[in-house]
């Protein structure tokens, strides 16, 4: 009697267990993203992130550009911010910095966005530099010209509007934290690249497979939600492994 007693108690938590955890997987698709930014933000594929995802997405355009020129982004399945941030309340919502701003002009044009969503987590996707100026930008400590992609730009950035708004939560997507660390890895020769531009496509972007995979589940990690391989099947094992640890250096 005593055995049937502790079985049906073992189910019951068994059971209890898988509920719980078909309920949090439900919470995580019930949440709402919107992504703001360029072609640096298309390259973290916010169409493969879980949930609810729009986004308003504008090739090589800064931040208060894109506040000021709304109407006409380069992704054509982009929701337009004015109606998006009006119409809807999201519970994260990622804006990239890049060439062109400076660190006023970028607490300025996010301040009108955080007011827009008085209750969601914003997260600054970092970007990153070109290639050819990666590491110089990365060790750059000047703040009152315009945008380096930098941790000092990063860090000042995020003071600021953390001092503006100190009960919002602010999250980052530390994009160039990484790109940095395969940088330091390929040096030591623990990496799966001769050099950075192994990573990029282009002078900037990144590439398809290795480079996307990578910033996907960077802003995965900032949003939030578990590290995925969908979209990303053919990626060489190796290398995916390789990115999965410098992924872990975000934990």
């Amino acid at each position: 009697m005593s055995r049937l007693f502790n079985l049906f108690v073992l189910g019951l938590t068994t059971v209890g267990i898988l509920c719980s955890s078909v309920s949090l997987r439900a919470e995580e698709k019930a949440k709402s993203y919107y992504l703001i930014g360029n072609s640096l933000t298309w390259d973290t594929a916010p169409a493969l992130l879980d949930g609810d995802v729009q986004w308003h997405v504008d090739c090589g355009k800064s931040l208060p550009y894109i506040h000021e020129h709304p109407e006409q982004p380069c992704v054509k399945t982009s929701t337009l911010w004015p109606a998006a941030l009006k119409e809807k309340q999201y519970d994260l919502i990622s804006v990239q910095p890049h060439y062109g701003s400076t660190l006023a002009e970028d607490v300025d044009t996010i301040s009108q966005w955080i007011e827009m969503q008085p209750k969601a987590t914003f997260i600054i996707h970092t970007g990153w530099a070109r290639s050819a100026t990666r590491e110089d930008e990365y060790q750059n400590q000047e703040i009152s010209g315009k945008l380096q992609h930098s941790p000092a730009y990063i860090k000042a950035l995020l003071a600021a509007l953390q001092k503006k708004y100190p009960e919002r939560k602010f999250k980052q997507t530390h994009a160039i934290d990484l790109l940095e660390q395969v940088d330091v890895d390929i040096k030591s020769g623990k990496a799966p690249f001769d050099q950075i531009t192994d990573i990029y496509r282009d002078a900037i972007h990144m590439k398809l497979d290795s480079g996307r995979y990578l910033m996907h589940n960077a802003m995965r990690h900032a949003m939030e939600q578990p590290r995925s391989e969908k979209g990303y099947e053919k990626l060489d094992p190796k290398t995916k492994q390789y990115l999965n640890q410098v992924l872990d250096t975000l934990n």
